[in-house]
């Protein structure tokens, strides 16, 4: 009886709703449940327990107000759980320093940075250490160069060997050992076999060979010396009585040296020094050999008391003691027939009467004379 009122009580969509639920309380109870540890099965509220309740807050005549409606909770299993990571963080916790002030309030210090070993830190230090010690070596007194000395010369001074030396460094560990070299070798072509060493803490050793000059040219007021090897070299020191060959000419020399007559030829000359560097090689004049091979001779045969004198067109001669300049040219093939032309010329002048101002027979198919 009671159960037909209450069944009448209930409205339409609860009478579905119920019905609904009762049927899926079956199809649970007949079919197998499975467990699984990651969420266990949780019981449902019976369909009669639920009934009854509604029945209850419904069926009850001693109330007239309306009950609320209350939706039954459902649980579902999980048939596959993804269990739950969580994150350890493996760093160090730092330290944190509080302080509490006279007024009792917490202040927070800076926290303390955890310094840890690395090869970085390793490195770092190391590259520090030596760039203060390179600055300390290249910038101290104590390893300036202050002593120089000079082995095998004689002619060139210690001081003169110094002051291009300190053009190039003022410190031994900055010493640029090729650039010092090729520096004095331009400067002083007088020397060969040079070599350079170091003595710490401020010392530099230079080591040479000094050409040794045997003819001397003199144009004008200027004088050079020329070495067996045809290599012109300004004069140093004393070396005793020379050749001297007179000549209104510098030198003829293989490479001759640029005059400089303006300011453009002078700002050319830097320029291409800057450009292209002169090499040691390059800076050294060498006589033509010609020149040099025909003075050699004509020392040989001229005359006592004559001296040698050279002309850029009637080439290498001497001074006769007669007052006169004789001229054989600077192929010398034929030294012994020029010589015979050059006497029988002489005689026949002679007999004539005719002092020469200067006799030529360079060519010796047309040799000439000139009496002023």
């Amino acid at each position: 009886m009671n159960s037909g009122r209450d069944r009448q009580s209930l409205t339409r969509a609860e009478q579905l709703r119920l019905k609904r639920q009762q049927t899926d309380a079956q199809k649970r109870q007949q079919a197998p449940v499975k467990k699984y540890p990651q969420a266990p099965v949780q019981q449902r509220p019976s369909a009669a327990r639920t009934t009854s309740t509604r029945n209850i807050s419904h069926g009850s005549p001693s109330t007239n107000r309306s009950v609320p409606h209350v939706s039954p909770v459902v649980t579902r299993s999980i048939r596959y759980g993804t269990p739950l990571r969580q994150s350890v963080n493996t760093q160090p916790r730092r330290k944190v320093v509080y302080r509490v002030g006279a007024n009792g309030v917490e202040t927070r210090m800076p926290s303390l940075p955890i310094i840890q070993f690395n090869w970085q830190w390793v490195s770092a230090f190391l590259t520090l250490a030596f760039l203060v010690l390179t600055l300390v070596l290249t910038n101290s007194s104590i390893f300036a160069v202050n002593r120089i000395e000079v082995e095998g010369i004689q002619r060139v001074t210690a001081s003169d060997i110094q002051s291009i030396v300190l053009t190039t460094t003022h410190s031994v560990f900055t010493l640029d050992r090729q650039k010092t070299l090729d520096a004095i070798a331009v400067a002083f072509p007088e020397l060969r076999d040079i070599h350079l060493t170091i003595s710490l803490p401020d010392g530099v050793k230079i080591s040479a060979v000094e050409r040794q000059p045997i003819m001397a040219w003199k144009s004008g007021d200027q004088l050079y010396w020329i070495d067996p090897e045809g290599v012109v070299m300004q004069p140093r020191g004393d070396v005793g009585e020379l050749l001297t060959v007179k000549s209104e000419n510098t030198p003829p020399t293989v490479n001759p040296v640029k005059k400089v007559d303006s300011i453009v030829d002078y700002a050319e000359t830097v320029l291409n020094n800057e450009i292209d560097p002169v090499t040691p090689e390059e800076s050294i004049n060498y006589l033509d050999p010609a020149v040099l091979e025909a003075a050699i001779q004509m020392s040989a045969i001229m005359p006592q008391g004559a001296s040698l004198v050279y002309d850029s067109l009637a080439g290498m001669g001497w001074n006769d003691p007669g007052g006169w300049k004789v001229f054989f040219g600077n192929d010398l093939e034929n030294i012994q027939f020029k010589q015979v032309e050059y006497q029988a010329i002489i005689e026949e002048l002679k007999r004539q009467g005719i002092t020469p101002v200067m006799v030529s027979v360079k060519h010796v198919d047309s040799p000439y004379y000139r009496t002023e």
